[in-house]
């Protein structure tokens, strides 16, 4: 029986200083903190859940980044986070990216009805003769 050479093809890596100024991140750089915030998220609303009213969510948040560290330290791999996110929470990397996005929208909106609400207030007490 005759062998069959096998033609694996190399090639070499687009060097990352392609672009200069224009130059893109890693992925995994640019979603390792919607990552990190959604697990920090989660984490908070079950540990809200069980502790009621003994929850704090700026000791929670200390709390978190003492254990995770703070997202610009990358602690924890990409991979580790995500391991971490479907252990404790079934999540997926697209899971997460979504909840990220929900959790950006919330906080949009909040923020929108808190400005309403402060112009309102402005616009009575300028009112008032």
């Amino acid at each position: 029986m005759a062998t069959r050479k096998s033609s694996t093809t190399t090639f070499n890596a687009i060097d990352d200083s392609i672009l200069g100024d224009y130059a893109v991140n890693n992925y995994s750089e640019r979603v390792y903190s919607k990552v990190y915030y959604s697990i920090r998220e989660l984490c908070g609303l079950v540990a809200k859940r069980s502790l009621k009213e003994g929850f704090d969510w700026n000791n929670f948040k200390e709390r978190f980044t003492s254990d995770f560290g703070k997202v610009e330290e990358n602690r924890y791999s990409l991979e580790q986070l995500l391991e971490y996110a479907n252990r404790k929470f079934g999540k997926t990397l697209e899971d997460l990216i979504v909840q990220n996005q929900i959790s950006w929208q919330r906080r949009q909106e909040y923020a929108e009805r808190s400005n309403m609400n402060y112009q309102s207030k402005m616009i009575e007490d300028s009112t008032c003769y």
